[in-house]
């Protein structure tokens, strides 16, 4: 049986997003949605679609937190 080859880019990611103190310690790890939403459980959005949600909540929440695609 030949092996499949694993493809680097999964097509479902999740949105995390840190939230930080003015000390800059960690308060928070929080979620979005695919609407963009936060909430505090996981969900999977398609890459594309996350990339785009966490550059645009990066603008939006500025240094007090840290928009990470896993």
């Amino acid at each position: 049986m030949a092996a499949t080859p694993l493809s680097r880019s999964c097509p479902i990611r999740i949105i995390s997003v840190h939230l930080f103190d003015a000390a800059d310690q960690l308060l928070r790890v929080l979620f979005l949605d695919r609407e963009g939403h936060i909430s505090a459980e996981p969900h999977y959005v398609p890459r594309e679609q996350a990339l785009i949600l966490a550059a645009n909540h990066q603008r939006v929440l500025g240094p007090q937190a840290e928009v990470r695609v896993l």
